[in-house]
């Protein structure tokens, strides 16, 4: 039993002692869209929008909304929030949910204490919080809305929806559900405003924030909230961005480089009690001393040999340190060290080369792979996500995209050397396929049968890479990775209503017909393996009008 399966075990128990539907996640998660004003607890509910008159006095409303406050009220009294579906009927076939999951995280245990105490009528800080701060974007990914891109909104504007049955990237149905950003200067934002004042209260007890879009690096307050950490370290922070890693303007790049690595090697200072060194102290008692006084920072590991020796000499110049009058001295030292816990950027990257640069309009791949690359070089506290939104156009590169996964373990997940003089192992390279569900025109779905022998051939190539669970390896492929690919494949095989595949392909056939002709791209020219595919999306054009 994996430790993540022993962690859901001991939140399951907690859970039922309270409620059968119980979650704290609704309590310590909260991703924010500050562009217009939405709000949800984990990923899964849908948003809702924040009352300003809420926010006028109490800017935690961001999170603590009254409607929110409803749903924690229903989980109390064992009752099942209606926004919460997607977990109820994941349970309710058998097995367990992100309810369970999410309340085993370590940000959801450190808090059961402050849940109980808010109950559902009090304000909380979140210890899990995502944030994004306007919709700027120089990308229009294909599964994108012009709602998260400013690039898509200028096109629509341009020239009008795309032809879809679903209106997925018409502008008043999306206005229609609050989802357009507000028609203000950011400066001007409310719901922005209202995110600062709360902030440095949140920050007290924050252990994950993650920063997403748009692109973080086009706006402001992605720099903003670096300089603050920098400023403000938090040893127990894993801080993250998502980005496209490609921004229009480079010396956006850089700032964000220069950044990172001032936060990953920021001045400390730690004090040291001992006793006096020349009344015969054992020096194994000094080691015992100084390892316990820095114990948080190694995480109860020992002191790196090569600055033991150099506190042990700097202690024998008494003069350094401060008598405390019983023969034995506090001494005050300096040391180098990240601001954070860890440091994460999330790279959404759904295929390779030019394929993912047609699924992602925009991006140019091979500056994309030279800054990651770059950052990994250039930072040592770190680490890349790439996020694959596993969509019908992912499948003919995604063996290249493993290789390339792969290719970036063996060069990066090796030893890495500090300046102080020590080694440890590092998993810095991770990856995740997230199914595309919406819009359903690009799901996997809709392809053929025998475009499964993409996966199978992903799947014989991540086991003949596998890494060795007996010992740490960090180059191959985890066993939890090729899981996740072969429920995608199980996806894959469910089948759709006829009408619904036929209706889905038409709009496939629409949209990139459009989307070639607006963008003056190519798909049979970017995909030839799928060209059999695009034919069959063209005839049920034709079958629905």
């Amino acid at each position: 039993m994996s430790i993540y399966d022993k962690d859901a075990d001991k939140a399951q128990e907690q859970l039922d002692k309270i409620s059968p539907s119980m979650c704290y996640a609704k309590w310590s998660q909260v991703s924010m869209h500050l562009t217009n004003g939405m709000t949800h607890s984990c990923y899964h509910p849908p948003t809702h929008k924040v009352p300003l008159e809420e926010l006028e006095n109490n800017p935690t409303a961001l999170h603590n909304t009254e409607e929110k406050k409803e749903q924690r009220r229903l989980m109390l009294k064992g009752e099942r929030p209606d926004g919460c579906s997607y977990c109820w009927n994941i349970e309710d076939q058998g097995a367990r949910s992100d309810r369970i999951y999410r309340s085993g995280e370590y940000w959801a245990q450190e808090s059961k204490e402050d849940i109980m105490d808010a109950g559902a009528s009090g304000n909380i800080n979140p210890r899990y919080v995502e944030v994004n701060f306007n919709q700027a974007c120089n990308f229009k990914c294909s599964y994108c809305s012009p709602h998260l891109s400013t690039a898509w909104q200028e096109e629509i504007d341009e020239h009008g929806e795309y032809p879809t049955t679903s209106p997925h990237n018409n502008i008043d149905s999306l206005r229609r559900k609050n989802l357009m950003p507000l028609k203000v200067a950011q400066d001007d934002n409310p719901y922005v405003t209202a995110f600062w004042k709360w902030w440095p209260e949140m920050y007290k007890t924050l252990r994950v924030f993650r920063m997403t879009g748009g692109e973080p690096l086009m706006d402001k307050n992605t720099f903003k909230v670096m300089e603050y950490v920098l400023e403000n370290p938090n040893k127990d922070l894993e801080l993250s961005i998502t980005t496209n890693m490609c921004p229009i303007v480079p010396a956006l790049f850089e700032r964000f480089m220069t950044l990172i690595k001032q936060l990953d090697n920021v001045e400390h200072s730690a004090e040291v009690y001992v006793p006096d060194p020349y009344d015969g102290t054992d020096w194994q008692t000094w080691d015992h001393y100084i390892i316990g006084a820095d114990a948080k920072r190694y995480h109860d590991s020992e002191l790196p040999s090569i600055e033991r020796e150099e506190i042990k000499q700097t202690f024998l110049q008494v003069g350094q340190c401060e008598e405390q009058g019983d023969n034995s001295y506090t001494y005050e030292y300096k040391y180098q060290d990240k601001a954070y816990h860890n440091f994460s950027v999330f790279v959404s990257l759904d295929g390779w080369g030019q394929q993912a640069e047609y699924i992602r309009h925009g991006m140019d791949f091979d500056k994309v792979w030279n800054n990651v690359n770059r950052f990994l070089d250039e930072t040592h506290h770190t680490s890349i996500n790439f996020i694959n939104t596993f969509n019908c156009m992912s499948l003919p590169s995604f063996k290249e995209f493993l290789e390339g996964i792969l290719t970036l373990r063996k060069r990066w997940n090796k030893q890495t050397q500090y300046a102080l003089g020590w080694e440890t192992p590092e998993q810095r390279i991770w990856f995740d396929i997230p199914l595309l569900r919406n819009p359903a025109w690009q799901s996997i779905q809709i392809l053929p049968d025998d475009y499964q022998e993409y996966l199978v051939e992903a799947i014989q190539f991540m086991e003949r890479n596998r890494a060795n669970e007996e010992f740490v390896d960090y180059e191959g492929f985890k066993d939890f990775e090729i899981e996740k690919v072969k429920r995608n494949l199980e996806h894959m095989k469910k089948e759709l209503p006829r009408d619904k595949l036929l209706r889905d392909r038409a709009d496939f056939s629409k949209f990139f017909n459009e989307h070639d002709a607006r963008r003056g791209t190519d798909f049979l020219a970017t995909f030839p393996e799928m060209s059999q595919f695009y034919f069959m999306c063209e005839e049920a054009e034709a079958l629905n009008g």
